[in-house]
């Protein structure tokens, strides 16, 4: 219809420029809400509405009898001038709703522009084209998108940072999240003493250490100045440092600003020459205590950062800050943890005739928490040597000292001469003291490297490993025990000969299972690696057998080898009144021995010559259960010099 309307207006006047058509549009053009030009067919503007030329900021004196590019030198009036001869009256094409970002008088507007050919019997008249103001609109679909991204991008954080409790790795995925759709560049960095798992210093005049943990750039080769790792220090009278002192955000808009904003000497230059032109630093603050700084850059980017930038970056920062002090909090009992640990177990292996022993401990990895693993060797009596390997259920600095009282309370009762299942039920009586959530496992051993007899008690351990000589490697059949601190409970004692070059392995559960599997695969590599290659020691042997089984830590290991050698122990034989005689067994020359060494020769009867003849002392068997009598006659032979009973 207002094709109609213009083409009849519009063709009485075609051969006069100066009469009446331009003058027919008025009431058409001036009533329109939307903007209006008219072009004829070369394109000069030949009629305007008053809504028009509000919109541009031109006068008609500026547009009548122009063209386009004539009215305004801008890409886009180019633009439009090609599109209107090209398609709009070359081809008949109209254009509809094309978004048109101009900058009008003041700011930026985006404009949707339609344009259409009018033609009157075949005849080209000229162009209509519509102008509408759709910035604000725009805007408001940008504003909701943006939200709806910032939403999407805190629920991501929500399930993406904070999954370890490692520091390092929580300052990594608040950098990946925000690069690329917030930043182009990303920096963390932290105060050195959290990385210690320390309290962060409070404020003073001296600069504060920062390390940097985190380095993310959309450009992967992209290198600025500072690398992971390195320590930065700034002093005070810095504004980014004095806002990074009072845990306020800190704004750069442009270049000029963060020229301003006091960085690191040669570190604004730097992140120019990446192209960076808007910065953002932001304090990581978790329980009012501020813990390093998370720096967000653009170079690729457009936009510059504003304020409501500034609230969602604050945000993700506050949420990483929480897990970076939780992992603080954890670095700091994970480190008291092993550390007590570490001072629990024995610093140095005795040495001990007839055997060769080497170990390996391996706390958990800092993504696990210390566990209860421990073992010790005991040198006994007449050459013996006590062997024993335990794991304590549950983690932390709780589980560490069960294991110190355990492992102090087993030295103590084997050098006394208590039996192997005495000895577990004094334990199974310690580890129940401390509830019923905790419960222990352990293998105890005794060798005699004069008989190469070992007895084993087991208190529902993984089964101990025998490596024969030059031969394969298999386990050795105990009853299992039930665990310490689970009840009563019976621990009955198994004997067995170890060969000579034989290998004994005991270890803990964190050696053979893994996530996934089962046990009794993890327990046929063991047997497999044990047997696999000669190794020239037996450090070599504990080396390859962690390598095989345990390249990635995820629970405490500990891993006791021994392995007898030919040499026998050669010492007198002092038995407590009390202790525990062994079971005879045989030397490596074929004479008979007990189980605690070469026996002494008892005194025989009288010969004519008056002087009594010697033979081999009658071996002793182990007590079935000493009494309390015999107990006090322990403690009292610990006050006085040891005596063989009559």
């Amino acid at each position: 219809m207002i094709q109609n309307v213009i083409r009849r207006v519009i063709r009485p006047s075609l051969h006069d420029p100066a009469a009446g058509p331009v003058r027919g549009l008025g009431v058409l053009f001036d009533q329109s809400p939307i903007a209006m030009v008219f072009n004829d067919s070369e394109l000069r503007i030949r009629r305007t509405n008053a809504v028009f030329r509000r919109l541009i900021g031109l006068p008609d004196e500026a547009l009548i009898g122009r063209r386009p590019t004539e009215a305004d030198h801008s890409m886009t009036a180019a633009l439009v001038e090609r599109t209107l001869a090209d398609q709009v009256i070359d081809r008949g094409v109209p254009v509809v709703k094309v978004h048109l970002e101009q900058t009008l008088p003041g700011e930026r507007r985006v404009l949707s522009w339609s344009a259409y050919r009018v033609t009157d019997n075949g005849q080209v008249l000229g162009v209509l084209g519509l102008l509408i103001d759709i910035t604000d609109r725009i805007q408001a679909v940008t504003a909701l998108r943006q939200a709806n991204a910032r939403l999407d991008l805190l629920e991501r954080a929500g399930s993406q940072i904070g999954t370890t409790l490692d520091i390092h790795r929580t300052a990594e995925q608040l950098a990946a999240l925000a690069v690329p759709d917030l930043a182009d560049r990303v920096v963390i960095e932290l105060l050195d003493p959290v990385l210690q798992g320390e309290d962060p210093p409070r404020a003073g005049p001296g600069a504060p250490r920062l390390r940097r943990v985190a380095v993310r750039d959309a450009a992967a080769r992209a290198t600025v100045d500072f690398a992971v790792d390195d320590l930065l220090t700034q002093p005070v009278t810095r504004l980014a440092v004095a806002a990074f002192a009072r845990g306020e955000p800190l704004l750069a808009r442009n270049p000029a600003e963060m020229r301003q904003a006091g960085l690191a000497p040669g570190h604004v230059q730097a992140l120019l020459d990446r192209g960076v032109h808007t910065f953002m630093g932001v304090p990581l603050t978790a329980r009012g205590v501020t813990l390093g700084l998370a720096g967000f850059a653009r170079a690729e980017h457009p936009e510059p950062y504003d304020q409501a930038d500034v609230r969602l970056v604050s945000d993700l920062a506050a949420r990483a800050a929480v897990h970076i002090d939780n992992a603080r909090l954890y670095t700091r009992e994970h480190t008291t943890a092993v550390t007590l640990q570490r001072s629990l177990l024995p610093r140095d292996i005795p040495q001990v005739a007839g055997l060769d022993i080497a170990y390996r401990y391996q706390p958990a990895s800092r993504a696990a928490e210390v566990g209860g693993d421990w073992f010790d060797v005991i040198p006994l009596d007449d050459g013996q040597v006590g062997l024993v390997v335990g794991d304590v259920t549950g983690h932390g600095i709780h589980a560490a000292a069960i294991m110190g009282q355990l492992r102090t309370t087993t030295a103590a009762l084997a050098r006394l001469g208590c039996p192997p299942d005495q000895i577990m039920a004094q334990l199974s009586g310690v580890v129940a003291a401390h509830g019923e959530e905790i419960g222990a496992t352990c293998l105890y051993a005794v060798y005699d490297p004069a008989s190469r007899r070992c007895r084993l008690t087991n208190a529902g351990h993984p089964l101990p490993a025998l490596r024969h000589p030059g031969g394969p490697a298999q386990f050795i059949d105990l009853p299992a025990g039930v665990m310490l601190g689970a009840g009563p409970g019976r621990y009955p004692a198994t004997d067995t000969e170890l060969p000579a070059g034989s290998v004994l392995a005991l270890y803990t559960d964190g050696l053979v299972e893994q996530p996934g599997q089962d046990i009794g695969t993890g327990m046929s590599r063991l047997a497999r690696a044990l047997a696999a290659t000669p190794a020239r020691s037996l450090n070599q042997l504990c080396d390859s057998v962690l390598t095989r089984l345990a390249p990635h830590v995820r629970d405490d290991i500990t891993l006791l080898l021994a392995r007898t050698t030919a040499q026998t122990a050669r010492c007198p034989r002092k038995t407590l009144r009390g202790t525990l005689p062994g079971r005879t067994g045989q030397r490596a020359d074929g004479t008979a021995g007990g189980w605690h060494g070469p026996d002494r020769k008892s005194p025989g009867p009288r010969g004519p010559d008056g002087q009594r003849s010697t033979g081999p002392r009658r071996p002793r068997r182990w007590p079935r259960s000493p009494s309390r009598s015999t107990a006090a006659r322990r403690r009292a032979a610990l006050r006085s010099p040891a005596t063989v009973p009559s």
